[in-house]
């Protein structure tokens, strides 16, 4: 009688598990088809917005801003790619968009924007007199300079060519430069 029991017990587990699984698979089924219909609605909808999109600018679209440093006459040129907001607008209300810039050049796959400022380009250092001594500043790029180092090298103990050159400032695009320089000035 022992063995009829646990043999019940176990059709009956079995018939519960199985019995469970077909219900999960027609539950799942049906949420499963309605998040499906969701699903494909939206990428239909972005899929139509991306469409728009693709007609009216080109690939690799791109807006380049070339910024002219009068200190040194280096033009840096930093590119963007193109805002879909400009899409289609004249040179003027570009001009209008970007005030302090000059629009150089427009065309469907680019959007040239021009501006000349004082001093130079970012991270660029500078060998000049600071209160008699020699120093060594960097550039912000926004027509200012920040200190870096004043050494102890009198202007004065300078030969009068190296004293001309550090008057003038002799501007370079790296530090290693910049310390080979004040250490040539230095002995």
């Amino acid at each position: 009688m022992q063995k009829f029991n646990n043999r019940r017990l176990i059709i009956l587990i079995m018939f519960a598990i199985i019995t469970g699984f077909i219900a999960g698979y027609f539950y799942y089924s049906r949420i499963y088809k309605n998040y499906e219909n969701k699903t494909s609605k939206y990428s239909q909808i972005a899929n139509k917005k991306k469409d728009v999109l693709a007609k009216n600018s080109m690939p690799g679209s791109e807006v380049i801003f070339e910024t002219m440093y009068k200190e040194n006459g280096e033009i840096v040129r930093e590119e963007q790619k193109l805002n879909p907001y400009l899409e289609d607008k004249s040179k003027e209300e570009i001009a209008k968009i970007y005030k302090g810039w000059v629009v150089k050049d427009v065309q469907p796959d680019k959007i040239v924007l021009y501006k000349e400022v004082s001093g130079l380009p970012p991270d660029y250092y500078i060998i000049s007199n600071v209160d008699g001594f020699v120093s060594l500043l960097k550039s912000d790029g926004n027509g200012k300079k920040e200190l870096i180092e004043k050494t102890n090298i009198s202007i004065n103990r300078l030969t009068p060519i190296d004293r001309d050159r550090v008057i003038k400032n002799i501007i370079v695009k790296n530090i290693d430069e910049a310390y080979s320089i004040l250490a040539n000035l230095s002995s």
